[in-house]
Parts: C-alpha cells; structure tokens; sequence
C-alpha cells in the first residue's frame, strides 16, 4: 500500500496509507477508515483483518492511518490523552483530515464513510466518531470502550472496568466534547470478546449505554440473537429506532483480546491466524463492513 506523506497538517504526526482496488465501479465509492491496535502497524492490520480482500471484492476505499513509535512506544493511539482526543487536536484531528483528503482526491461518497478498529484503535475510532459525528455513517469498536476519559489514569482504569458512569453521564461527554454539533450520530457496531484480559468487557456495555443515549434509545427494548448465524460463540444485540438499527452489539463467548475470523475464501470468510486473532468460524471484518451497509448484495 502506498504511504501518503501530506494529508494535511496532521497535528497528531500519524503516518498514511491507502488502498484502492484496481477495479473500482462507477461513481462514488465507499471509504473505510481502519485503526490498528497497540503493538501492530498498518500492513499487520491489512493481513490481520482481511479488509483488502472485502475492499477489493466489493468494491470501496480504506484509509489506514498508523501511529508512530515516537508517539507511542508500544504504537498505540494515544486515545487517553486529552491532547489526541479533544476537537481539531492531535491524533484524532489527523483523523479527520485523512477523511478530509480521501474525500477530495479519490471518488469518495460522502454518506458512506466508515471508521473501524481494534483495542487501542477501537477506543480511538469510538472518539474520532464522537468528535466528528457529520464524518461517519457507521463507527465500530472491537475491544475498545466509551468517548470521554481525556486522562492516563481514568482511561486505564476504565479499560480494567473499574470505572461506572451513568448512561446519561456518558453521552453529555459527547456531546459536551463538540457543543455545536446538532446532528444525528453515526450507527455504533461494538464487538467483544467475554474473557479479555486486557479490556474489561464492561466497556461493551458502557459503549452501549454511551451511543444508545446519543440517539435516544430505550435501552431495555433489545432484540437479541443468541447463536448468531448458528454459531454458539456469537451472540448479537440490537437497539434500533422507528427506522433502523442504531447500535449492535456482538459478543463472543470464551474470546479474549483477540478479533474473530474465519480462514478460508468463500463468501463471508477472511482474516488470517495471528497473535491477535482466533479463527472461530466468524469473520467479524465481513459482519462489520455488512453492518456499514458497504458490501454488495
């Protein structure tokens, strides 16, 4: 994938790459912004998660945008600093403006942009979606938790669960973190595995009650799915208004911090074996990118 050294002023000194399938439709395409975790870079999370080969396939954009050991020594998004994670600041203002000129320079439809990551890279696409909102139709968090802990020690205290806000506190963090914003909220995909030693799985649920706040839902009136797709680790939960689902939530019995995959080449398989996935027989990428609404029928 090629890097892109000028994406704008990236106050956040990430580094960029692109990938654009050799055969695109006609007219304007989908873009999805993928975020790796700690420890990994961009082609890693390529391999990893099988985005390329759904892009390829069904014809959209990904942006990967990749932290810097310098900013990081473990790579990872620096999601609990308020300097990375406050509006036109830092890592997730750099964000913003690989939206920005993905938009301008390739045929980008603009209604159908996408951010998605894993860990680290999960709590920082739930904050850049949470900042800039009018950005993205869909936002996906695997093993990340909730918008708002702007400092080191509150933001690992909630990654180890032992932070429990009101859902109401939860959204007004949003929504105080961008007070001029009157708009809808994209739609929140949560993913999580039940046995992560590294993320809580209570960040699910406050993940949960955060964006089911931000659009007004009755978080009791749920729709749930156990055996999702007949497979017993998967159980899925949906909230939705008078219109469509606005927050799902996929949990995974028995995983921990790891993405679920399923290795193969058929239709709805991908990802690939790695010391951050486990092949569970669900491609979670594939389910992500269908819940965007981004693949081809």
């Amino acid at each position: 994938m090629p890097e892109i050294e000028n994406f704008g002023k990236n106050p956040g000194k990430l580094r960029l790459f692109i990938h654009v399938p050799k055969e695109l439709p006609e007219g304007n395409v989908p873009l999805v912004v993928v975020l790796h975790g700690c420890n990994q870079d961009a082609h890693g999370m390529m391999r990893l998660s099988g985005w390329n080969k759904l892009a390829d396939e069904h014809g959209f954009i990904i942006a990967y945008p990749e932290q810097k050991g310098t900013n990081n020594a473990n790579r990872c998004f620096n999601w609990f600093y308020g300097k990375d994670t406050e509006l036109d600041k830092g890592e997730v203002a750099s964000i913003h403006q690989v939206v920005e000129y993905v938009k301008i320079n390739y045929p980008i439809d603009g209604t159908r942009v996408s951010v998605t990551g894993v860990s680290a890279g999960a709590a920082m696409a739930v904050a850049a979606a949470a900042l800039y909102p009018a950005d993205y139709s869909g936002v996906a968090s695997y093993a990340g938790g909730p918008y708002g802990f702007g400092n080191l020690i509150s933001g690992v205290g909630s990654m180890f669960g032992w932070v429990d806000k009101k859902p109401w506190e939860l959204a007004r963090r949003v929504r105080l973190a961008n007070e001029g914003y009157r708009g809808a909220y994209p739609k929140m995909v949560i993913l999580q595995g039940t046995n992560d030693p590294v993320v809580n799985p209570k960040n699910a649920n406050e993940i949960m009650e955060q964006w089911t706040g931000l659009h007004g839902l009755d978080r009791d009136s749920v729709m749930v799915k156990e055996h999702f797709q007949d497979n017993p680790k998967v159980k899925r939960s949906s909230w939705s208004d008078t219109e469509s689902e606005k927050v799902v939530l996929y949990e995974f019995d028995g995983m921990g911090h790891v993405i679920a995959v399923d290795v193969g080449n058929e239709t709805g398989q991908g990802g690939s074996d790695g010391l951050f996935s486990e092949d569970i027989g669900f491609h979670s990428t594939y389910w992500i990118a269908k819940e965007f609404g981004i693949l081809k029928k």
